[in-house]
């Protein structure tokens, strides 16, 4: 069996397993997942990390030598587009934690790297040594681990310590 596919297939079987995980947990999350617009925004953003990755992986498997793997090019030129407009949009949003490492700060590099998953759709094939579902394949894992990361970051967020009215300083 062609190593790409199986690359895909685990990686779309994966990535919608997470996708539907973390919505399980953001319903019924303390911290104000839900609550809050900036974590809600990056609750959002998250998802996109499993989502996107989980679509085009089911894109490239319907990948044929026939059409030039048109499908798969076409989805993973809309989905690198879809994600670099969100993204950017996401890091571009007012307020958000600073000073430490917060799932916006590990965002940075998703403009760039979506922007590659849609550039890498457009390489021919045989201009470079790995093929371009390769390329894609690499980046779309990269988006995943970053996903992965970030998720980790946001469960090991501690809890805000709370103000209490009339407690000595």
């Amino acid at each position: 069996m062609d190593p790409s596919i199986t690359f895909y297939q685990t990686l779309s079987s994966t990535s919608f397993t997470l996708l539907g995980l973390w919505f399980g947990v953001m319903q019924f999350a303390h911290g104000g997942w839900r609550t809050d617009p900036e974590r809600h925004a990056s609750t959002l953003h998250l998802a996109l990390k499993f989502f996107l990755p989980a679509v085009m992986g089911l894109a490239s498997l319907l990948a044929s030598a026939n059409d030039g793997g048109l499908i798969w090019r076409c989805t993973f030129a809309l989905g690198g587009l879809i994600g670099l407009v969100e993204s950017v949009r996401y890091l571009r949003r007012a307020g958000g934690p600073t000073g430490r490492i917060t799932v916006r700060t590990l965002s940075m590099a998703d403009p760039l790297l979506y922007a590659l998953v849609a550039a890498a759709a457009f390489i021919p094939p045989g201009t470079t040594r790995l093929t371009p579902l390769q390329i894609e394949g690499m980046v779309t894992g990269l988006l995943f681990v970053t996903g992965l990361v970030s998720v980790w970051v946001a469960f090991a967020e501690r809890a805000a310590e709370k103000e209490t009215a009339g407690s000595a300083e």
